[in-house]
């Protein structure tokens, strides 16, 4: 291939008196053809190479862009969910300090409507036991009116007369001689009274004031 001195520093053989040989002239015509048509090839392939790494820087430029435009994307994306987590952790800060505060309040209102439960329990208890006293000093009252009627009662009924009738005889009696006189036995020195005999109701009182109240 020729360069650019060969083409200017040429030199051609001179043919007698008529200028330079046509032959030589041909031949420097036909390199510098086949120089100018690799030239050419040479810059056609250039050409397509340098398409060729235009079409591949492009494309690259694009995908740049697609990944800058992805990370701009994630960069605004990674600033939204930053606030997202900040926001909800200030929300999340703000329900426990509400739970805790109603979780404290239920606990305060609940201790003092147990206290009061409690309170009035104890107050309820000892009422009961008032009124249980009451009803067995009540029953015991009324045990012993209820005796003392009774013994007035009985008082009353032994003092009755006791009538006791004679026996009357069917058959009529004849008058007879006056009856003879038969000596009464003396009674004996060692005879004793029997005892009288026990009242059932005076028993009765006994056992029922020896009983215990079950009140």
């Amino acid at each position: 291939m020729l360069s650019l001195n060969d083409i200017i520093n040429v030199g051609f053989r001179k043919s007698g008196f008529s200028g330079y040989r046509i032959d030589d002239v041909d031949a420097f015509l036909d390199r510098v053809r086949e120089s100018y048509d690799e030239l050419l090839k040479k810059g056609v392939s250039q050409d397509e190479e340098i398409e060729k790494l235009k079409a591949e820087n492009q494309k690259s430029q694009d995908k740049i862009k697609v990944l800058a435009d992805k990370i701009e994307e994630y960069r605004n994306q990674e600033d939204e969910i930053k606030n997202a987590l900040i926001s909800a952790q200030k929300l999340s800060d703000a329900s426990v300090r509400e739970a805790r505060h109603k979780a404290e309040i239920i606990v305060k209102d609940a201790n003092l409507q147990a206290d009061q439960i409690v309170s009035g329990a104890n107050e309820k208890i000892v009422e009961q036991k008032r009124e249980m006293e009451r009803l067995q000093q009540a029953v015991s009252d009324f045990r012993s009116k209820l005796l003392n009627t009774y013994k007035e009662h009985l008082t009353l009924i032994n003092a009755l007369p006791v009538h006791k009738p004679k026996p009357v005889s069917s058959a009529p009696q004849k008058p007879s001689a006056a009856p003879e006189q038969r000596p009464q036995p003396e009674p004996s020195a060692a005879a004793t009274p029997a005892p009288a005999p026990e009242d059932p109701f005076q028993a009765q009182i006994s056992n029922f004031e020896d009983e215990p109240s079950t009140l």
